[in-house]
């Protein structure tokens, strides 16, 4: 519900803020973003941790994109509305394109980041020694019900 939640803020409410004010639809857009990746990174509700980390990697890589967007629409808005006002002044980039490649450049690096930890996790996983189903491959989902403490193998 809430994966749905924030497709439908970032697709379609987002819309319903007039198209003059579009530096605030990439704001909202990014605290939505922001608070997404925080609610994930807490409540976990996937089963696997790769699938948390997954989730919460690809939320921050969202939000490098539209912190890319929120930094380009000021780089331009002192262009334009300030003339012979150097955007280097406020943002540190003297060219469009430079801010452009570094934020290509940070994006790659969260990638290969994350990547990275997604093997290690991965290697780490495989050697641990588990019950898998026959047919899934996967860890079986087991629950208890209230005031109970063990599960019952029973192999034959």
């Amino acid at each position: 519900a809430l994966e749905l939640a924030r497709k439908l803020v970032l697709t379609g409410a987002v819309l319903l803020i007039p198209e003059e004010r579009a530096f605030v639809r990439l704001v909202v857009a990014t605290l939505v973003c922001v608070c997404y990746s925080v609610a994930i990174a807490i409540v976990r509700p996937y089963n696997r941790v790769e699938d948390d980390v997954l989730a919460v990697a690809t939320s921050l890589v969202l939000l490098l994109f539209f912190l890319g967007a929120n930094w380009t629409t000021i780089f331009l808005g002192i262009e334009e509305r300030y003339q012979g006002a150097d955007p280097a002044d406020v943002l540190g980039f003297s060219s469009l394109t430079g801010l452009v490649n570094s934020m290509i450049a940070l994006v790659g690096a969260v990638l290969i980041f994350f990547l990275i930890g997604a093997i290690f996790a991965a290697r780490r996983v495989a050697k641990l020694p588990t019950f898998r189903l026959v047919s899934t491959k996967q860890l079986p989902e087991l629950t208890l019900a209230h005031g109970l403490k063990w599960h019952l193998f029973n192999s034959h």
